[in-house]
């Protein structure tokens, strides 16, 4: 019988199986190493989920787009990728400010600049600098609540990469009821009944808004329910969030956009409502409120905060005559708070019914955002975080103010998938400072880098050489 070819011989254990399986995590690993294009690592991190802070963190980023959080221990860095070391300093998400005026510089009713900056080229030119001097100082994110096209135009030419500056949300004019007298106001767009209201929305719709912007105020004729609320269907139909400006106070407006079913409230009308039940009603509709509280204290509260009126890049950036109007206004601001005082006005009288409103409304559960009011009345493009730090003094703790101005806000612009916290599959919008803004808000002026979906930007750098 012949003998069997394997007589004799035991096979042994083969590695062929696995081989797959190495190849496969190989490649995976190869797979994200080649995806990532820039790594930021050694800070502490803020992601603006409200979790405490992270030590040693590591983040990588691929394009735009954020890939992988976690630390030095459970993150490895790939090689030959860019590298940013922030060891010492603190990371938080790309800043929004949902409320601000690109084509205006700070002055509102407290001054004018001179004729040759009411024409177009320098109008465009002032709305250039603004939106730099917002980027530069952490905001990657920013909501316009009353524009022309202009700002369309910029916001695109920022896309595309012609102009530094953050995303831009436009909203266009403002819409207003009729008037029995005829309209002057350029930036008010007049309805009058339902099918006008949302004739009026597709119209700035075709003119490129990111958002809808209602206007409700005893000082002209307030609208009826069926109005407001063809608004807000019409826009929300486009896809588009409006948001509401009311009096101060006025419980009556506030509840009509509530019943409207608008999205927002701007300014602080709802913390100074008489029914307590319309907070409650606000949370419950997942509305936003951008208080506007530390504006208010930058403006009325610290007046020492006007000693320093222009940060280094402004007074790099700004061309000296407008500088010189900002001053002046500024000047005029601090007489009229002063003729408050000399009238029995206290400010910290103030301040004490400014934190109690605060906390009320935060108990109710209503949703509490950062807007700066920037462009009107002595609020600065760019020296945000005087506001932040004013927010601070006005009834919220730093964590507070930092969702305020991150997470929260990014729910408000209805943009929480992309923007808002440091999390996978997030758009990498990151501030890195020098100091812990936790101890202090006004350490966010402190800034080392700012990175607006995966870009590096260097202040110090950009300032410098004016650009």
């Amino acid at each position: 019988m012949p003998a069997c070819p394997t007589a004799g011989k035991e096979k042994g254990p083969t590695l062929k199986p696995l081989i797959p399986v190495v190849l496969f995590v190989a490649l995976l690993f190869n797979l994200s190493t080649a995806q990532t294009t820039l790594t930021v690592s050694g800070a502490t991190l803020i992601d603006g989920t409200g979790s405490p802070p992270l030590s040693n963190a590591v983040i990588l980023i691929k394009g735009d787009r954020i890939i992988s959080v976690g630390t030095t221990g459970t993150v490895q860095v790939p090689r030959g990728v860019r590298r940013i070391d922030a060891t010492g300093k603190f990371i938080v998400p790309g800043l929004i400010d949902t409320h601000l005026h690109l084509e205006m510089v700070g002055l509102s009713d407290i001054g004018t600049l001179p004729n040759e900056w009411t024409k177009p080229e320098k109008l465009r030119e002032s709305v250039i600098t603004n939106a730099k001097l917002n980027l530069i100082s952490g905001f990657t994110t920013v909501r316009d609540l009353g524009s022309s096209p202009l700002v369309f135009q910029i916001r695109d030419e920022i896309t595309a990469g012609k102009f530094i500056g953050p995303r831009i949300i436009a909203a266009g004019m403002q819409l207003v009821k009729k008037a029995p007298t005829q309209n002057t106001e350029p930036m008010f767009l007049e309805y009058d009944g339902s099918d006008s209201a949302r004739e009026k929305v597709r119209y700035l719709a075709r003119l490129g808004v990111n958002v809808i912007k209602i206007r409700l105020t005893h000082m002209r004729p307030v609208p009826t329910l069926e109005e407001v609320r063809a608004i807000v269907e019409e826009a929300h139909h486009l896809g588009l969030r409006p948001t509401v400006h009311t009096d101060v106070p006025a419980d009556d407006l506030v509840k009509l956009a509530i019943d409207a079913g608008a999205d927002g409230i701007e300014h602080n009308a709802p913390l100074r409502l008489q029914n307590e039940q319309i907070l409650t009603l606000m949370a419950q509709h997942n509305m936003s409120l951008m208080t506007g509280g530390g504006a208010f204290f930058v403006q009325r509260i610290d007046t020492t905060g006007f000693i320093d009126l222009l940060d280094p890049a402004q007074t790099r950036l700004l061309p000296k005559e407008v500088q010189a109007a900002l001053r002046r206004g500024i000047d005029s601001l601090h007489r009229q708070t002063q003729q408050m005082k000399n009238s029995g006005w206290d400010a910290k009288q103030r301040q004490a019914r400014f934190i109690q409103e605060v906390q009320r409304a935060r108990n109710a559960g209503v949703l509490l955002v950062f807007g700066s009011d920037c462009g009107a009345y002595g609020m600065i493009h760019g020296e945000q975080y005087k506001a932040l730090y004013g927010e601070s003094q006005v009834g919220s703790i730093p964590m507070q103010v930092i969702l305020m101005a991150t997470r929260d806000a990014a729910k408000a612009l209805g943009k929480a998938s992309e923007l808002g916290t440091i999390e996978p599959n997030k758009l990498a919008d990151l501030l890195i400072v020098d100091a812990n803004p936790l101890a202090d808000l006004r350490n966010l002026r402190q800034i080392f880098r700012v990175i607006k979906g995966g870009k590096v930007y260097n202040p110090v750098e950009l300032v410098s050489a004016g650009k």
